[in-house]
């Protein structure tokens, strides 16, 4: 390649990795594939060994990661930096690394230790005297984001050690694989964009300004590096003491490895990891000993003597057999790959989504082609590309319906995906049902798609309400219900009555969870709580029975700047609150489940502070057991709230007050070592209850 062409090339990877690093690490979504982007920079490399003089401190080989942070978080200067790893791809360069680090000691090969490489954000815990008083993404390595509010949510993180100590803590945040399918799930209920894999829905949820989103998204830790004076003398040792101050570490760890061991380690690993509750990509080699490390020493953007070994992408050819087209509760059309049955990662997959028609597109996928199937995160079956050098013939290419497949209106095209605009369409009114008589809604146990469908197709529930005024005739002789008569015969309890009584025990429902259920476009728990706690905030509760009524008239009565003026929620949200109620098919929603006996509760939200309230402008953390009053923690936090205080889940700087009932713990600690004011249980009552009676 001539010098010329080096040159452009050499700029246009830059520009390619610069991107992507920018999507990857400040975006939290990835547009190119690990295998794509990890050759991609192995070119760059490359070129720069055949070019030095092209190699630049702006190269994406001379720094880590992206070189902004998100601008929603504080920066954060590490007192050392926190280094990249070089990549191994094979067996043999595992071999060849080994090698390296016995030259560079000298001819004396050195112990290994192998670490699985857990999928998630790298984080540095500052602790003093064995409290944790900061947290800090790496961000480009010199420089992170300082996210202390939001780590102190997550339970695996300790706020206090086991010994009074000050020392430096490094690890990896990460989603186990059962939170991220079920963040997925949620987000996919509520027509948002999925996040694509584990490691990016970690990194999201954990540089969120609201440190009640991160406590929402079940994150977990673990503990890889430690530094404190005197050091443990080597990795393995460092992992132990870890342990012993009540952090956790991932716990397949060996040591005592050489080159050859080392590769045996990774063999069996490629296949084992499905196995784990938790994404790993590769594992991590280091030479064991400190001493050995600090000889051997460190180049630009990663030590020598750590090396980080990927696990080939786990990947099958499948073949397209058909795209069908489902349509969800707010009408928006789902492309979905149906495939011929085949194993990946454990489980046999037949079906996957394509997102909408550009995705398509993109990837050239047409019905009859041979395509390239993995998991997301190993749980979320997706199509990579198809492999057209495979087609027998020329495939036609797929175009999504001009008409709904499943009432025949009108489809129309936003800037991305097509959506059906009838909001009578019974596809669209099936899926709102499903939606909500789930976990994040009504909670209705027991009343699955498979009894919905069962009692659509009977014409017995149409739209929510209905499922309210269900008697044991309708569930009589249903799939899985049995029937009242051979139950009668037994003289016992049936699924017909445990649905019924699950029926009748959540006709009592928070205002957010209703709010949930109705299915309005772009709302979410979160929203809905805020949107509930400003319900209240405008119609106080009361012990009257019209107070459900009051709060329906009040929500359809919302314009969008009183929506918008909500703390969380905006425009895009509010024009679609604003037009659930004028649409005919939806705007009697909720006033047909009040009708029908359902009764909305407040509390359980997020309502706004009271002004001159005795806890006015403090910012109040609540932790331990509340022994005298009994509250429950988001009880007291109402009350609190009622008082004029603000609260947040964890200590920081910002925190104001503490309450700290019994068996406080590590959050009383961190208080007292910021200095925050501490009351017990007694003192809150005083002040709150003192309010309640004008005093």
């Amino acid at each position: 390649m001539s010098v010329a062409r080096s040159r452009a090339r050499h700029a246009e990877l830059v520009a390619q990795i610069t991107a992507a690093d920018t999507a990857y690490y400040v975006d939290d979504a990835p547009t190119l594939a690990d295998a794509d982007y990890d050759a991609l920079r192995r070119e760059l490399e490359s070129l720069e060994e055949a070019h030095p003089e092209l190699r630049t401190k702006e190269s994406p080989t001379q720094r880590i990661g992206a070189q902004q942070g998100s601008g929603n978080l504080s920066e954060v200067r590490h007192e050392r930096p926190m280094l990249s790893l070089s990549n191994a791809f094979s067996h043999d360069e595992v071999r060849a690394f080994f090698a390296a680090a016995t030259k560079g000691l000298g001819g004396r090969p050195p112990e290994l230790v192998a670490e699985l490489k857990i999928d998630g954000l790298a984080i540095s815990l500052r602790y003093e005297r064995g409290v944790l008083v900061r947290a800090a993404t790496r961000g480009d390595g010199s420089t992170g984001e300082d996210v202390t509010a939001n780590v102190q949510t997550i339970a695996t993180i300790p706020a206090t050690l086991a010994e009074p100590i000050d020392c430096e803590v490094r690890g990896e945040v990460y989603m186990p694989k059962a939170a991220f399918a079920a963040l997925n799930e949620t987000r996919a209920a509520e027509e948002l964009p999925l996040y694509a894999n584990p490691r990016n829905s970690a990194a999201g949820s954990l540089r969120q300004k609201d440190p009640r989103v991160t406590a929402e998204r079940k994150l977990s830790f673990f503990a890889y590096q430690l530094f404190l004076t005197p050091t443990p003398p080597t990795q393995s040792a460092a992992l132990q003491r870890l342990r012993r101050l009540g952090l956790p570490t991932e716990e397949n760890a060996r040591a005592g490895l050489t080159g050859e061991s080392a590769a045996e380690f990774l063999e069996a690993w490629q296949e084992r990891r499905h196995e784990l509750e938790y994404e790993t990509d590769g594992a991590v080699l280091k030479v064991d000993a400190v001493a050995d490390q600090e000889e051997l020493g460190a180049i630009a953007r990663s030590p020598k003597w750590a090396i980080a070994y990927k696990f080939p992408p786990e990947q099958v050819v499948a073949r397209l057999i058909a795209i069908s087209v489902e349509v969800g509760r707010t009408g928006y059309l789902t492309p979905v790959a149906e495939m011929e049955p085949i194993l990946i990662a454990g489980s046999t997959v037949r079906r996957a989504t394509l997102h909408n028609l550009d995705e398509i597109r993109r990837k050239d996928v047409r019905v009859g082609d041979y395509v390239i199937l993995q998991k997301a995160g190993d749980v979320i079956p997706e199509i990579v590309r198809s492999i057209p050098e495979r087609r027998a013939k020329r495939l036609t290419e797929f175009e999504m319906p001009t008409a709904c497949p499943a009432c025949a209106g009108p489809v129309s095209r936003d800037e991305v995906r097509h959506r059906c605009a009838n909001a009578r369409c019974p596809a669209q009114a099936f899926e709102r049902l499903r939606h909500a008589v789930g976990r994040g809604a009504l909670d209705l146990e027991g009343v699955g798609e498979k009894l919905l469908a069962q009692l659509v197709e009977r014409k017995r529930v149409a739209r929510l309400a209905d499922l309210f005024t269900l008697t044991p005739q309708d569930l009589d002789g249903l799939d899985r219900m049995g029937t009242i008569a051979s139950n009668e015969k037994k003289g016992g309890a049936n699924r017909i009555d445990n649905v019924l009584d699950e029926i009748r025990r959540r006709r009592e429902q928070h205002l957010w969870r209703v709010i949930v259920a109705l299915g309005i476009r772009h709302i979410g728990e979160t929203t809905a709580r805020d949107i509930a706690g400003e319900l209240e905030r405008r119609v106080p509760p009361s012990q009257s029975g019209d107070w459900g009524t009051q709060v329906e008239e009040a929500l359809r009565g919302l314009s969008v700047a009183d929506l918008t003026a909500i703390s969380g929620v905006g425009a895009i949200v509010a024009e679609s609150v604003v037009d659930y109620f004028k649409q005919p098919a939806t705007a009697g929603a909720l006033r047909e489940l009040l009708d029908v006996g359902v009764r909305l509760t407040p509390g359980d939200g997020a309502p706004a502070p009271a002004v001159g309230g005795p806890l006015a402008g403090e910012l109040v953390v609540v932790t331990g057991v509340l022994v005298e009053s009994g509250w429950s923690r988001r009880e007291a936090q109402d009350r609190i709230r009622a008082a004029g205080g603000q609260i947040a889940d964890a200590v920081s700087t910002k925190t104001t007050l503490l309450v700290a009932g019994e068996k406080a713990g590590g959050k009383r600690a961190a208080a007292e070592k910021l200095g925050i004011r501490v009351i017990d249980e007694r003192a809150l009552l005083a002040l709150v209850e003192g309010m309640a009676s004008g005093g």
